[in-house]
């Protein structure tokens, strides 16, 4: 199945031809990153350890570092604060990936400096997704400090909104399966209704209820690939009473009913997750 069939139209092209950092010790979780990419007009840079991707980072200039958070000798943290620390690496996003998605290590993540935090074991869309979210905000904003004098002026609306956006994102994935009103997500973020749809429509392509539904349906994927659940109890922690309605938005989702996404996932390698 095409990732990019699956992501709204803005979000698959960025403006030119991109190059990430992926620091991960685990090679399994490198191996599949770099499937998600191979088709993409993006290239790869790989490091195994801290130390060699903060020599790539400064080397390589990557518009997106993807960071592991648990690695031997020098964590993730670690890591993202001595990017942040150097001038020469200090702009560029770095989006964390752990299977610790526990709210105080997202928030320990943004404070290290993080734009971002993708749980594991993550899938390619969620991937896709926000790599190009933070492409596009960091496209925008070297258009900014091209077009003005003083570039600290032209980057503060789009980081905004990029934290923004990224807060919210937190705030929904903390809460799991329980839906959250959009009113009340906007409070805990700090801005109207209104401002929160248009934030949700310009950096991700959907509504937050559109996005609240996709990420129900992407936990259900991820059950549907890791075992024998049966596919009713599946339906439910979802957030369906019944089987049918959930069949049907897993087909318009996936191209697939249930039943033939587990078994179609059978061949397909699965990823290993490192203990964060």
């Amino acid at each position: 199945m095409n990732v990019n069939c699956l992501l709204p139209c803005h979000l698959t092209s960025p403006m030119q031809r991109a190059e990430i950092l992926i620091i991960d010790d685990l090679m399994e979780s490198v191996a599949l990153l770099l499937r998600y990419f191979q088709n993409e007009p993006i290239d790869a840079m790989v490091a195994l350890n801290g130390l060699d991707g903060l020599r790539k980072a400064r080397e390589g200039q990557p518009n997106v570092i993807l960071l592991d958070v648990a690695m031997p000798d020098m964590d993730g943290y670690a890591v993202c604060r001595a990017l942040k620390a150097d001038p020469r690496t200090a702009s560029i996003p770095v989006i964390f990936l752990s299977a610790n998605t526990r709210l105080q290590h997202k928030l320990d993540g943004f404070a290290a400096g993080g734009v971002d935090y993708i749980g594991k074991p993550f899938s390619s869309e969620e991937v896709m997704a926000r790599v190009y979210v933070h492409l596009r905000t960091a496209d925008r904003v070297r258009t900014a400090d091209a077009a003005v004098d003083t570039p600290h002026g032209a980057v503060q609306e789009p980081d905004w909104e990029n934290q923004l956006v990224t807060r919210a994102l937190a705030i929904l994935q903390e809460a799991g399966q329980e839906c959250v009103a959009q009113e009340k997500l906007a409070r805990k973020v700090g801005v109207n209704d209104r401002r929160l749809s248009e934030l949700f429509r310009k950096h991700l392509g959907m509504t937050v209820a559109d996005y609240q539904i996709t990420q129900r349906l992407e936990t259900a994927r991820a059950k549907l690939c890791r075992g024998r659940q049966q596919i009713q109890a599946i339906a439910e922690e979802a957030g369906y009473r019944n089987a049918s309605d959930f069949s049907r938005a897993f087909r318009h989702r996936y191209g697939l009913g249930p039943r033939e996404y587990r078994q179609a996932s059978f061949d397909e390698p699965q990823l290993a997750i490192s203990p964060d």
